[in-house]
């Protein structure tokens, strides 16, 4: 898959114009490589009528016919050995069943190269020791979810001094150990290094609330300290407070100015990552493309109209995700309105899609196939 390669190398990673063209190529190798690897996917091609000799122009990739994420999480589809399986992830499975997904080598190296320069290009790499407070899980034995892989892929652009976890495991559950946080927090700013603090926005907030609460002195953690969040708000999502806000109590209680803040969307589901702008805003970069989907026709929407969130990228080799909608809805604005000098679209997540109580999330292969019956 040279294209693909190539699409990864390029070194302008938000250079829409120029990759243009090695981003078509690659979706062809990609759609190709699936369709002749995965039979399922051959077969819900053949059943959509879609052909990769249909792809001339950006636009035609919308056609791809795109994958629910939620099918993932009842269906293991391959398009590689299992033996070539590198990596098994889980989402956090907050609402219910965990997708599964399975990344090879190639996709693994690919993913690598792509964080590398994003990271670069956010001024996110440091050679300065660290202190690190992950709100996230504590590791464990057992434990596959994407976002402790995704925590400690995140410290290798800085070398840690010292970590400490939000969520440690007691023997039969994670529980938020509230005091070893403080102490941490209390313990790093003595020290005068850099912090850096990775989690979910929803744990941040909470840590932020108890901070207040129990009137701990504002702290003034090194102004090189940088707070990087990151997987939604999930099951806290009605506590959810508006960026800005939370920014504003970060500079509060710890001293770390809003610039330093950055949110990243990621998922287990789609392998590519969104870090914010120091406007705040997910750039897409030239490894994937986003089409905002009318909630019934499915139909692709342009500019400032929310509906599903649909991502499309050639990096995953070993499942065939290179069109899925997400289960958020969100919204795609035109990247020259935001000023920080990046001008490839942006999107905005505006919440969960809702389920009625009448009709299950889990999608069949039957559904899917448009009531062709697949085992």
């Amino acid at each position: 898959m040279k294209a693909r390669e190539s699409l990864f190398k390029y070194s302008k990673i938000y250079d829409h114009k120029g990759s243009e063209e090695l981003f078509i190529d690659a979706m062809i190798e990609s759609i190709e490589h699936h369709r002749l690897n995965c039979e399922f996917y051959n077969k819900l091609l053949d059943k959509r009528n879609f052909s990769s000799d249909r792809i001339k122009f950006i636009e035609d990739l919308f056609d791809i016919p795109p994958i629910p994420a939620h099918f993932f999480k009842y269906h293991k589809i391959l398009s590689i050995d299992e033996s070539k399986i590198e990596v098994h992830a889980t989402s956090s499975g907050t609402l219910g069943q965990k997708s599964q997904i399975f990344l090879d080598k190639s996709s693994l190296e690919l993913g690598t190269k792509m964080i590398i320069k994003s990271m670069r290009y956010h001024k996110l790499v440091s050679i300065i020791p660290t202190n690190y407070l992950l709100l996230g899980y504590e590791p464990r034995p057992g434990n596959e979810m994407g976002n402790v892989k995704v925590l400690h892929g995140m410290m290798r652009f800085a070398p840690a001094k010292e970590r400490a976890y939000a969520l440690r495991w007691t023997g039969d559950s994670y529980n938020i150990d509230c005091f070893g946080i403080i102490s941490a927090l209390k313990r790093f700013e003595k020290q005068r290094l850099p912090v850096r603090i990775l989690g979910f926005p929803s744990y941040l907030y909470m840590m932020l609330k108890m901070l207040k609460s129990l009137n701990i002195k504002p702290l003034r953690l090194n102004k090189k300290s940088v707070i990087l969040t990151g997987g939604g708000w999930k099951k806290y999502n009605d506590s959810k407070i508006s960026k800005l806000e939370l920014y504003k109590m970060v500079e509060e209680l710890l001293g770390i100015k809003a610039e330093n803040c950055r949110d990243f969307f990621s998922a287990v589901e789609h392998s590519v990552a969104y870090p914010e702008c120091k406007n705040h805003h997910m750039h897409v970069p030239i490894w994937s493309r986003v089409v905002i989907r009318d909630v019934k026709t499915l139909e692709p929407l342009g500019y400032d109209r929310p509906g599903f969130l649909n991502f499309i990228s050639p990096l995953v080799s070993s499942m065939p995700i290179s069109s899925i909608i997400m289960g958020d809805m969100a919204v795609l604005r035109d990247g020259k309105n935001c000023g920080c000098g990046v001008t490839t679209p942006y999107f905005e997540i505006l919440g969960r899609a809702g389920i009625s109580k009448s009709k299950t999330c889990a999608i069949t292969a039957t559904e899917l196939m448009g009531g062709e019956h697949y085992e």
